[in-house]
């Protein structure tokens, strides 16, 4: 599976998690200017959101290709064990 999303999706989810963040997690004043600075610095048509970006759709394939391929193994252990059934 190929996932890639766009910036403005990124941005989407971006806005959600940290607003939820904002909303229900008890934080200090401090915290709360500083998480709202990283998302200002990662705002639409910014060279940071095109790097978040990146880096989150890196971190998704990764995820998808660890959960493949350990989805393969055993797929792969099973055809081994069967196919040394079928020489036998």
């Amino acid at each position: 599976m190929n996932v890639i999303l766009n910036t403005d999706e990124v941005h989407a989810v971006l806005t959600l998690v940290t607003a939820h963040v904002l909303d229900h997690v008890e934080l200090s004043d401090e915290a709360k200017k500083q998480i709202r600075a990283w998302r200002r610095e990662r705002d639409l048509s910014t060279v940071g959101l095109d790097e978040f970006t990146e880096t989150m759709n890196e971190a998704i394939g990764n995820f998808i290709d660890q959960r493949t391929t350990r989805f393969l193994r055993k797929r792969g252990k099973i055809r081994v064990s069967a196919s040394t059934e079928r020489e036998a």
